[in-house]
């Protein structure tokens, strides 16, 4: 296979710019699932009809199921610290200015 078809490494800045955009879909999708639990649990709490009460506790449940899998996923978050680390001790020792920061 010729150079100008194969497909470069991924440098670590650009596989920590991947990680970052895991990492914030996994919020926004953790901050959805606490929203709607709380707002799940006010509706279980003023309604009145078991059967609707039953499926309301079922919908907090999934949630609270569903957020505990994404909390126990989130390796990405390790991950990242891990490359920011590397990039650190890879970077040179003296600032922009060539003092030491």
């Amino acid at each position: 296979m010729s150079q100008v078809t194969t497909t470069p490494p991924p440098t670590d800045h650009a596989r920590l710019e991947k990680l970052c955009v895991a990492i914030r879909g996994k919020l926004q999708f953790m901050d959805y699932l606490v929203r709607a639990a709380l707002a799940d649990v006010d509706r279980y709490h003023d309604e009145t009809d078991a059967g609707t009460r039953i499926f309301i506790r079922q919908l907090i449940e999934m949630h609270a199921s569903n957020l505990s899998a994404e909390a126990d996923a989130m390796d990405a978050v390790g991950d990242f610290c891990g490359g920011l680390e590397a990039l650190i001790h890879q970077s040179p020792a003296t600032g922009p200015h060539g003092d030491d920061e």
